[in-house]
């Protein structure tokens, strides 16, 4: 059992494998930014003193299979924004000058996407539950990980946290509100969806967390005119629109000089 000792419930799929095939590959440096190149960089090697802000391009599971030999255990913290299994194709506007265009998806891109997608969600599950064991393995002791989902399969991913992370290990479903409720999707003969879900786990019972706040306004007072002590608003696990909410998303915040135009306000 990965998660624990105890027995746990288990998500089932037929094909299901839970042996994760390992494959280590060797890093190389393609570009630096703001520093000098050497001769010793030309090939990224784990371990030395240059592990420090990289971004790794690449298939993240053959990635984290190569991280393993030297960063197994030692990783406090993991967030994951991965598919939501929408079966959508998904483009990415670019700029130009003043010109924007739309980049389509190449044909090894969209035949990429229908292999992992091709026998529907029985693919999608195998695809993040392996991805989740090699997190967990990654993952220190102390460490947290934190999966951002919606309700197309976040309820099946989960239980599959359950099974590789242990029920005991869940700490909280963090509700990520999403937009305005106007405009198009008010014409729905449902429910308004306008929420994404954040489902936080760690990998044991001594995990670090450092509890946040949001500062009073200069000018806020209690009721009865008194001023607030203390460091705050500690941070709850509903992120809605107001700051007293809690915490404001990035999505709804259409003003914040943040939001740069990407096609998911989390990148």
């Amino acid at each position: 059992m990965l998660g624990s000792g105890k027995i746990q419930t288990r998500l089932e799929w037929e094909g299901k494998r839970t042996e994760v095939e390992k494959i280590k590959l060797p890093f190389q440096i393609v570009e630096t930014v703001n520093e000098p190149r050497t001769k010793t960089m030309d090939t990224f090697v784990l371990g030395t003193d240059k592990w420090y802000n990289m971004l790794i391009w690449g298939d993240n599971k053959l990635v984290m299979s190569s991280l393993l030999p030297e960063y197994a255990g030692k990783n406090d913290l993991i967030y994951i924004d991965p598919p939501f299994a929408t079966c959508a194709d998904f483009t990415t506007p670019i700029k130009i000058e003043d010109e924007e265009i739309v980049k389509e998806a190449s044909g090894i891109e969209i035949r990429a996407y229908r292999d992992t997608w091709g026998q529907g969600l029985t693919s999608y599950l195998q695809m993040i539950y392996d991805r989740l064991v090699l997190m967990r393995e990654l993952l220190s002791e102390r460490g947290s990980i934190y999966v951002h989902m919606d309700s197309h399969v976040g309820h099946y991913v989960k239980v599959l946290m359950d099974e590789i992370f242990g029920k005991e290990n869940f700490q909280r479903e963090i509700i990520w509100r999403i937009g305005w409720v106007s405009g198009y999707k008010t014409a729905t003969e449902n429910w308004i969806r306008n929420h994404d879900t954040i489902l936080y786990y760690t990998k044991s019972n001594d995990y670090i967390f450092n509890k946040l706040y949001i500062p009073h306004p200069p000018n806020y007072v209690r009721r009865g005119s008194d001023k607030p002590t203390g460091k705050g608003i500690p941070i709850e696990d509903v992120w809605g629109l107001f700051q007293e909410e809690g915490l404001t998303s990035i999505q709804i915040m259409s003003f914040s000089r943040e939001k740069l135009g990407l096609p998911d306000p989390k990148t």
